[in-house]
């Protein structure tokens, strides 16, 4: 589980930094916690089947397994005896002979070929580029999609989908307009096998809200480490 943490410090550190766009974060964020799920079911797999040499004695499977061969006949045992020495251990689904090799693919240079515009205006190096932070406070962030904003007036928490990208978000109740800054991700996964991904204004560490497909709460925590709101279970 470590190596897929580091990458989720990665790819935040990436979004935090304005290198990587919001939607690709979040479909790369998706496919690690995918990933990781999909290394705890292999584990939980490789354990049941080494159960399951030891009782049915299936060496061929073994990672400690050898193959005798005599007279055109041929047979498996245990390199680490039998008995009590017997401690199976699944060999996989392939060795690292038959993986196929894999390489890394070389750094592309960015600055191989001018663009057009760096043709007439010179390298992109030497434009007056204004500050990003300047650049955020002149022109609104707007968001799309599944939102769950909380009213600044009244406090009330509300699920909707932006169709048209929106800056503010003007509350039915009481009317009072909301500003839309800094959204965090809110992961909700139901026992129903519904999953649905929100951007919220929430600042609290826990919070509850009904899934859209069966009605029922489900419970949220903010997780620092990964700097979203995730499912508890």
């Amino acid at each position: 589980m470590e190596r897929f943490e580091n990458l989720l410090d990665f790819i935040n550190e990436l979004n935090e930094n304005g290198r990587i766009p919001y939607d690709d974060y979040s479909r790369l964020f998706d496919l690690v916690q995918e990933f990781a799920g999909a290394e705890e079911a292999i584990n939980a797999a490789a354990t049941d089947i080494a159960a399951l040499l030891w009782l049915n004695g299936n060496c061929e499977y073994c990672e400690h397994g050898e193959k005798e061969e005599f007279s055109g006949a041929n047979r498996w045992h245990c390199r680490l005896g039998n008995g009590i020495d017997c401690r199976p251990v699944w060999r996989g689904a392939a060795t690292k002979a038959s993986l196929p090799e894999i390489h890394k693919a070389e750094p592309t240079s960015l600055r191989a070929k001018p663009s057009r515009a760096e043709t007439m205006f010179g390298p992109k190096e030497t434009w007056a580029i204004p500050d990003r932070a300047e650049a955020e406070e002149t022109t609104p962030k707007t968001y799309k999609g599944f939102l769950l904003i909380r009213c600044a007036q009244c406090g009330e928490l509300r699920g909707f989908c932006a169709k048209q990208p929106i800056s503010s978000y003007r509350c039915a109740t009481c009317n009072g307009e909301t500003p839309l800054h800094d959204l965090t991700s809110a992961h909700i996964r139901c026992k129903c096998g519904k999953h649905f991904k929100y951007r919220t204004n929430f600042e609290e560490d826990f919070f509850t809200y009904s899934c859209l497909s069966c009605g029922a709460p489900v419970d949220l925590a903010y997780n620092k480490k990964a700097r979203t709101y995730q499912t508890v279970r």
